[in-house]
């Protein structure tokens, strides 16, 4: 005989709880615009550098440390706006993160010296903590039943911020060339890279709107100022593996996707594959469509199949392999441009693929690890090793690719090798993740 509460338990474990559906537009739309600000630049990076009078063959290490500059500022703050999240909310830290990202897009535009574009990257990473806070609001925003739904639209909004920030990046950087009557000291001939970064600091500054009126605080931790809290109940086996794996998800993910670009625009007589930025753009955005559909409908589907902790180890298998076939694009660019940028999108998109679902599972695992009233600082320590991890994968990598194309070596020396040591560095991960306790399967409640 069939118990009627066995029924009711059922039922209520297979009942999804709706997404909060204007609360998760809100926080997208941030997310979007973050991103946008922070990817515009990848089309004209090394372009802009290459007007710095650097040689090409240092291209790679300066594109490194520009990239890493961003990172090194949230590397030492992020911790300070998690915690500070958690004591006057998370809607001041995210508005207060958008306006700065608007103006320091701005500033970037302005640049005309590789000091000048170091340091605002630098400033840009310290005054937005949005990375961080974001997922700590998707996740108060949701349950067990739908976190994963959400969690997997995450990918989605920085896809969009990929498709709209490089496009416009690609498209509109050096105006003269699309409109003549842009010359001389008009300044927008001075500063060629002024344009795109006007329009997409509007991004975040709409987010910046959007957010202050629409977003609400989603919870309140009503026992910080009444007990006193160490480190020691804070963190625990689980989260200090999934940090470290989370460093090093970056550390070989933001390395490699450097190396792209990197690869894409070296002239073919380097053995690059010798794109124009609007090449690299459209390479980005074909890409960019597609993650976003598997995003929302496959990763889901995938973890409601494997589990949580099952799908992240076999997601690691695959992480190091799709790093190296991307340096294969060097062995067919004797093709002509438009192949070469067909191959291009599907072994990007092969890359991307993996990346993106190893991003959206060790997020889940990190929430999980902890309760509810220590997110924000856990998530803050968790993104400020992860821009560790994103400030040495592209110093890395753009050194050890300006060496490997300015040496006459064979394989595996020449220009796989930057590929392969990511990889390896990516394979990494296995030996970690069969420390986790099952427990990280599920929320701490």
């Amino acid at each position: 005989m069939i118990n009627n509460s066995d029924i009711s338990l059922n039922i209520e474990q297979n009942t999804i709880t709706p997404l909060p559906k204007l609360k998760l537009f809100i926080i997208l739309t941030v997310l979007t615009s973050e991103m946008a600000s922070l990817m515009y630049i990848t089309p004209f990076l090394t372009f802009m550098i290459k007007s710095f009078n650097i040689d090409e063959e240092d291209i790679g290490y300066y594109s490194g440390v520009i990239l890493s500059s961003y990172m090194a500022g949230q590397f030492f703050s992020n911790l300070f706006w998690g915690y500070l999240s958690e004591k006057i909310g998370l809607k001041p830290i995210i508005l207060f993160g958008l306006l700065s990202s608007s103006i320091c897009t701005i500033l970037f535009g302005l640049s005309k010296s590789i000091i000048w574009a170091i340091f605002i990257r630098l400033l840009h990473g310290l005054l937005s903590g949005n990375l961080a806070v974001s997922r700590t609001y998707l996740y108060l925003i949701t349950d067990k039943t739908n976190e994963t739904k959400a969690f997997s639209l995450f990918p989605v909004a920085i896809c969009v911020g990929a498709i709209i920030a490089p496009a416009i990046g690609g498209l509109l950087e050096t105006p003269s060339k699309i409109w003549p009557n842009i010359n001389g000291n008009h300044i927008f001939n001075i500063y060629p890279y002024l344009l795109p970064s006007i329009i997409i600091s509007f991004l975040p500054f709409i987010g910046f709107i959007m957010g202050l009126f629409f977003i609400k605080e989603p919870y309140k931790n009503e026992t910080e100022n009444t007990e006193i809290e160490t480190t020691t109940f804070v963190l625990n086996k689980n989260i200090y593996i999934c940090i470290y794996l989370y460093f090093n998800i970056r550390l070989s993910l933001i390395g490699s996707d450097n190396l792209f670009p990197l690869l894409l625009t070296t002239s073919k007589k380097n053995n690059g594959l010798g794109f124009s930025p609007n090449n690299l753009a459209i390479v980005f955005m074909c890409s960019a469509v597609f993650l976003m559909i598997y995003s929302i409908i496959f990763i889901p589907l995938l973890k409601k199949y494997f589990g949580l902790l099952k799908l992240f180890s076999i997601v690691q298998i695959f992480n190091p392999l799709s790093i190296f076939c991307i340096s294969l694009l060097s062995d067919f660019n004797i093709l002509n441009n438009t192949i070469l940028s067909i191959i291009s999108c599907i072994f990007f998109i092969m890359k991307g693929s993996f990346a993106t679902l190893s991003v959206v599972l060790i997020n889940l695992m990190i929430n999980n690890s902890t309760e509810k009233k220590y997110l924000g600082r856990v998530n803050g320590i968790s993104q400020s090793f992860a821009a560790l991890g994103s400030i040495i994968g592209p110093i890395i990598s753009g050194v050890l690719y300006s060496w490997s194309i300015k040496n006459d070596y064979r394989f595996p020396l020449d220009i796989h090798f930057s590929f392969m040591i990511f990889s390896i560095i990516s394979f990494t991960n296995l030996l970690f993740v069969s420390f986790i306790d099952d427990s990280i399967n599920n929320r701490i409640e």
